[in-house]
């Protein structure tokens, strides 16, 4: 117990000295609970700057065993040698939730990690949500949509931004009660700042000039966002971007592509992507707590 309380003790906000001992610190975590190092320098680097998030009070250190961050929609990054060091963190992230007035801040416990399992029982966490991991491989050819009368397809420029951001907004607010716009600012820099960011591998479908439906992939081959306006659905234009990216991908020699989405997506977005010869490969839960 005096070692767990020496780690509480040493907590403080995060510096950018802090960075590469933060990374080293959450790719062991994540390769400990999956087997491989989902977590990349890149994408630790991605958050820390962003414009809504300020280093040293949306991020914190404990020792060299503990770290937590909470994003600006409210998603909590927490690593812990011990339930007391969790505990600390959660504590210092959730008065941070507070002063930042967010409704809810969530966990995305990773499997087998019992610190995890512990903090969300002694915190009276819920279950918001499960993620289906899904995957498809991809053939050499594969073939480009038809698309529907009066749709035209082409790929992003970065006047488009702001159009792209509102139909996100607009679509994922329409279904899912928890759904945290970010900022523009940040949106930019999470996602054109992005290291696996390619404009040419994002395509919008217009009609008449007003874009209704978007698919944005990573450059690696994972679909990172796909929607359509609500008075553009049922008409095929889904499955017609998906197979256009699949096709795009394909012509670059990608030969595996993923994605994730909530299983209880009330578009039927997970039986589309079945159809489409993705299959579930895992799960995960997201966890929500009210600060």
């Amino acid at each position: 117990m005096g070692a767990s309380l020496e780690r509480s003790e040493t907590l403080r906000g995060a510096t950018w000295d802090d960075f590469d001992g933060v990374v080293g610190l959450l790719v062991r975590q994540n390769r400990a609970a999956t087997g491989v190092a989902a977590v990349r320098e890149e994408f630790v680097r991605t958050e820390w700057e962003l414009p809504s998030f300020e280093v040293g009070l949306d991020n914190w250190v404990s020792g060299s065993t503990g770290y937590a961050a909470l994003s600006p929609a409210g998603g909590l990054t927490l690593a812990a040698a011990t339930d007391t060091e969790a505990d600390v963190l959660l504590e210092r992230a959730i008065g941070r939730a507070r002063d930042r007035g967010l409704a809810k801040l969530t966990l995305r416990p990773l499997p087998g990690n019992e610190v995890h399992a512990r903090l969300l029982e002694r915190h009276g966490f819920e279950l918001q949500t499960d993620v289906l991991a899904m995957s498809r491989v991809l053939s050499p050819r594969e073939e480009a949509p038809d698309w529907p009368d009066g749709i035209a397809a082409r790929t992003f420029e970065l006047p488009d931004a702001l159009a792209v951001h509102a139909l996100l907004d607009e679509a994922y607010g329409g279904w899912d009660t928890t759904y945290v716009p970010l900022p523009h600012e940040d949106w930019m820099r999470a996602m054109t700042g992005d290291a696996e960011f390619d404009p040419t591998a994002w395509c919008l479908a217009e009609r008449d000039g007003v874009l209704v439906r978007c698919a944005l992939w990573w450059a690696s081959g994972s679909l990172k966002d796909i929607v359509v306006r609500q008075s553009q659905r049922g008409r095929g234009l889904g499955a017609a971007l998906i197979r256009q990216g699949l096709a795009e991908l394909a012509r670059r020699c990608v030969r595996r592509v993923g994605l994730k989405v909530d299983a209880g997506n009330p578009t039927s977005a997970p039986r589309l992507y079945e159809r489409l010869g993705f299959t579930t490969e895992g799960r995960e839960q997201v966890w929500a707590l009210n600060p």
